[in-house]
């Protein structure tokens, strides 16, 4: 199964997200945003990664999903931190926490591809379409 598809749109980048499970769908968030901000150009064996814990709160889904895309592109534009695995996910009904593996971000390894300024609320949606997930959410590029 494919975790998300790039739909077209006037200016920014929008994308449909696909999951077995609401972990699953949250997992593909975290991949199509960086699939859109980076592209991996050279393997770094033996790198020093950062493992961080990420907390969130809101009050339906939708606000959950849209905090974590949030703390994601704070590691990223602001730490300098490239995502290379999601160890573990625990969603709650109004929380989530997650422990996520980063790398340090380097020209040499990786190649910026866009600038994601924004995850926006703009027809942000998750719904249940036969027992599986999916979502849709614009990046402000």
């Amino acid at each position: 199964m494919k975790r998300y598809e790039f739909l077209k749109h006037t200016a920014d980048v929008a994308v449909r997200l696909f999951g077995r499970s609401l972990k699953d769908l949250f997992e593909s968030a975290a991949w199509a945003m960086f699939a859109v901000l980076l592209e991996k150009t050279k393997n770094r064996p033996g790198a020093a990664l950062t493992e961080k814990e990420i907390s969130v709160c809101g009050e339906a889904p939708e606000d959950l999903l849209k905090a974590w895309m949030d703390e994601l592109l704070f590691c990223y534009s602001v730490e300098h931190l490239v995502l290379v695995r999601i160890k573990s996910i625990e969603l709650g009904d109004r929380e989530m926490k997650a422990f996520v593996l980063f790398d340090a971000f380097d020209r040499e390894h990786y190649t910026v591809k866009d600038e994601i300024k924004a995850v926006t609320y703009h027809e942000l949606e998750i719904k249940k379409v036969r027992n599986r997930w999916q979502a849709h959410v614009i990046f402000d590029v």
